[in-house]
């Protein structure tokens, strides 16, 4: 049976950590020797970026493009949020890096419930922005990254996202809560807990606790694939791990659910437009 936790990515690059997701968040720290786009990478979760070497890019079809530097600001994505991702790497060192800090539906959820007087005076964001750095912001972010990067009870992971969560919205900015968890909202949250599992239909409606008719009707309800939804949900962990650690191809085929690495390289091309080799 699947569950949550910290994934044991080994093998990182310098001055990595490995990728975490938790039921209350996911962290990754990427970090490339090229340049690299993606076309309509989508933000699972609602999302903090950083980079700390180097220049992101991020577009819609019609938007003029939103760049982050190697500056103190920050880019917040709303859930879902899908966008044209460049990457550069930094004149000087080389290098990009970044930090990417996921908040899961349910911890969203939970600060709406409890800071409603706060909150209620702010529009939900839709897509992403640039927040200006300040001194409490920035002290803010590096006092949660720590706790979730140490081991931390999950009351205390919770107080310190939390605390980030508050800070935003002192600045304006705030996520959606997703209303009524939708069925698709939760089988994203199970399916990405655990990407290599071999998923199917079935299994993941048993851990839902319907049947697979159920879950077949609601999905076609609110049109989505569970078949596309797994497979993008996979292709995105690869892009993950091809960028924080040092895995073979074969590791990272195998922890996204393919035991054939050919075969999961044709899905990582089919869904980026380039090969895995191709991020390094």
């Amino acid at each position: 049976m699947p569950s949550e936790g910290r994934s044991n990515a080994g093998n990182l690059l310098p001055n990595q950590l490995p990728v975490i997701h938790d039921r209350l968040f996911s962290l990754a720290l990427p970090y490339l020797q090229q340049p690299h786009q993606v076309s309509s990478f989508r933000f699972f979760e609602p999302s903090l970026l950083r980079v700390n070497s180097g220049q992101l890019t991020l577009s819609h079809e019609h938007d003029a493009p939103v760049k982050l530097g190697n500056t103190p600001h920050l880019m917040v994505i709303s859930q879902h949020t899908q966008a044209h991702v460049s990457k550069t790497v930094s004149a000087e060192s080389g290098i990009f890096s970044s930090l990417f800090l996921g908040f899961s539906p349910a911890l969203i959820a939970g600060f709406y419930r409890d800071n409603a007087p706060l909150l209620a005076p702010l529009t939900p964001l839709n897509g992403f922005q640039i927040v200006p750095p300040d001194d409490e912001l920035q002290e803010t972010l590096d006092y949660c990254l720590h706790g979730l990067k140490n081991p931390a009870s999950t009351a205390v992971q919770q107080n310190r996202l939390t605390g980030v969560l508050i800070a935003l919205a002192e600045r304006g900015i705030l996520f959606m809560p997703r209303a009524g968890e939708p069925l698709g909202t939760r089988l994203t949250t199970l399916l990405a807990s655990a990407p290599e599992f071999a998923w199917t239909a079935a299994s993941a409606s048993q851990q839902l606790a319907m049947s697979e008719a159920t879950l077949r009707r609601r999905l076609v309800e609110e049109q989505i694939s569970f078949r596309t939804l797994l497979q993008d949900i996979r292709m995105h962990h690869a892009m993950t791990l091809l960028q924080t650690t040092r895995w073979s191809l074969s590791q990272i085929a195998d922890a996204c659910g393919y035991r054939a690495s050919s075969r999961f390289s044709l899905r990582f091309r089919e869904r980026f437009g380039c090969s895995p080799a191709d991020i390094r």
